[in-house]
């Protein structure tokens, strides 16, 4: 065994319970573990981090948290609460947090009005709908006027497109109803992937709906959920693609993979400063470090950065970089390989600077390239003194975050960083609770967290077989009323 020292201590969780236990981070050769010992379960250590050194100069950007026995989200604090509509979906994936499929139950009219009424009480943070897949509900669109008559000006919609792609018009509808961005499951540009992780070929259903958003103005994020082994070799070709079509492709979300809810198998966990050395490799403009810590939960959550023109230098410090008199932002750049990341003009400072300025629901705005979000980089650049030729007005246009999520699985159990959450999900009592914290599995697949704090969902992984038949059957010419349930055989929950 590796010899080992103690980098720090925090509160962890027991693999087996779920339950608080004391937890050390540790170094072992250049890699950083997290270790804890359960009184009754014994002692579990997994590696978190793959350098010590990256983990070093990650902490150097806050903030710090500490737990203090409560794990509700501050409603300040939320960039974004999570409403599960449904358990219900089109399909059945190899990998699914909420562990859903078809034939699942949709959430009660009353609860999912319980649940907008926590949202508005906290001041209409900035919401997504999820499931499940929530657009095999009929009344999704009627749902979003609902959220929006409450005062919830942001509201996506978490999908896999399948709808969007088969029913025409439903972009339109939901952009209509008030969606103001789709969160769309993307994890690459080849069949082998979508067969490996979603159990079927989706690559034209994707660009279909991606089609469908653009002629609806209807701006997306993709989200990856990235598997080594798997389709980490296609991140680069990914944030290739969203740059060259930045008109309707707001941002990039990259998912490594985490192991709650339905997984294939727990291989170890894919640590974001991994993920982020691989896209560099992918990428020639893309350094590691240009990857920059998110401002609101950890430096171990999420990191990013925003990929602009390479002409663009709003701080007049690149070398490399010709000097611009204006930027007409609209006809600028057309070769994705000309994008270069923001953060390589920007240093530390200015990015702990700027990171304090974000209100988290801007945050939230800010991804998804709206109106909002527009108006809020306009006004940081002002305040910091950010200088773009043209003006961030007509840059933001051409500008595109590309950003890691690290979602926290039993294996990365830290109570401090968890008490800290900004992702949150929204209960019938009228609390925010953190979005890891709700879908954290034990190694047999029961929601401790949420069966523990009466969080509501499931109690635990459904492990009924999977249905195929039903995800294959998008690939057939039959679609359902609901645009996206085959009439035989999406189970008793579709509409």
């Amino acid at each position: 065994m590796q010899e080992s020292d103690t980098l720090a201590t925090t509160t962890s969780l027991c693999l087996d319970c779920l339950e608080a236990v004391p937890g050390q981070y540790e170094t072992r050769g250049d890699g950083v573990f997290l270790t804890r010992e359960c009184p009754d379960h014994g002692t579990a250590t997994r590696q978190v981090w793959g350098s010590l050194d990256h983990w070093e100069w990650a902490a150097e950007f806050g903030p710090n948290p500490e737990y203090d026995g409560d794990l509700t989200v501050d409603p300040d604090h939320a960039c974004l609460a999570v409403v599960e509509v449904t358990e219900d979906c089109n399909l059945s994936c190899s990998y699914c947090f909420a562990s859903s499929g078809p034939g699942g139950a949709h959430r009660s009219d009353e609860d999912i009005e319980a649940l907008l009424e926590t949202v508005a009480a906290a001041g209409g943070r900035p919401i997504q709908f999820s499931g499940g897949e929530p657009t095999v509900r009929d009344d999704l669109p009627e749902l979003v006027e609902r959220a929006r008559n409450k005062g919830i000006d942001h509201v996506e919609v978490n999908t896999n497109g399948i709808r969007l792609a088969t029913e025409d018009g439903y972009a339109e509808r939901l952009a209509d109803a008030g969606v103001t961005a789709i969160y769309l499951q993307f994890d690459g540009l080849t069949s082998e992937t979508y067969e490996q992780i979603r159990e079927v070929d989706l690559v034209d259903e994707k660009h279909a709906a991606i089609d469908a958003c653009r002629a609806a103005d209807l701006p997306v994020v993709l989200v990856p959920t990235v598997v080594p082994g798997v389709n980490d070799h296609e991140m680069g070709d990914i944030v290739r693609f969203a740059l060259e079509n930045r008109d309707i492709i707001r941002s990039v979300n990259f998912q490594p993979v985490a192991h709650f809810g339905r997984y294939e198998q727990d291989d170890g966990r894919f640590a974001l400063d991994e993920a982020t050395r691989l896209l560099a490799t992918q990428i020639e403009t893309l350094d590691p470090r240009d990857m920059l810590p998110a401002p609101c939960c950890s430096a171990y959550c999420q990191i990013g950065t925003a990929f602009v023109p390479r002409e663009t230098d709003p701080t007049g410090t690149a070398d490399a970089v010709e000097e611009s008199t204006a930027c007409d932002c609209a006809e600028t750049s057309t070769d994705a390989d000309e994008f270069v990341p923001l953060t390589q003009y920007v240093d530390d400072q200015l990015w702990d600077a700027l990171s304090g300025m974000v209100d988290e629901d801007d945050y939230m705005e800010l991804l998804a390239g709206t109106a909002a979000g527009e108006e809020w980089a306009c006004k940081t650049a002002g305040c910091c003194g950010v200088d773009v030729p043209g003006g961030v007005e007509g840059l933001f246009d051409e500008v595109v975050p590309v950003s890691f999520t690290g979602f926290m699985d039993a294996d990365a159990a830290d109570l401090d960083r968890l008490s800290n959450c900004c992702i949150s999900v929204p209960t019938t009592d009228g609390d925010l609770v953190p979005f890891c914290g709700h879908n954290m599995t034990t190694g047999d697949g029961a929601y401790a967290l949420r069966n523990r704090h009466d969080w509501g969902g499931k109690d635990a992984v459904d492990d009924s077989p999977r249905a195929r038949d039903s995800a294959e059957a998008y690939q057939s010419e039959e679609t359902a009323p609901d645009g996206g349930c085959p009439t035989d055989g999406c189970g008793d929950g579709c509409d």
